[in-house]
């Protein structure tokens, strides 16, 4: 099973999106404000993330929190 945070990480890549443009966009559609070292610690699992960031990042990334949390139906 894979965990959220590396699910997380494959989204934004799929998006072909870098960190810098992945916080930025956060902020344009969400103004959740997040540094890109603090979402690379999101995805290395080194810090916790907020419901708010959380949502804001699944929204960007065009994916279901569910897929991201690998929660069956």
């Amino acid at each position: 099973m894979a965990k959220w945070n590396i699910r997380l990480r494959k989204a934004r890549e799929d998006m072909e999106l870098s960190l810098s443009q992945a916080v930025k966009l956060l902020y344009e559609c969400h103004k959740v404000n997040l540094s890109k070292s603090h979402l690379a610690k999101i995805e290395r699992a080194e810090t916790d993330c907020t419901v708010t960031k959380f949502r804001g990042l699944c929204d960007i990334y065009s994916v279901d929190p569910r897929w991201i949390l690998d929660l069956k139906e």
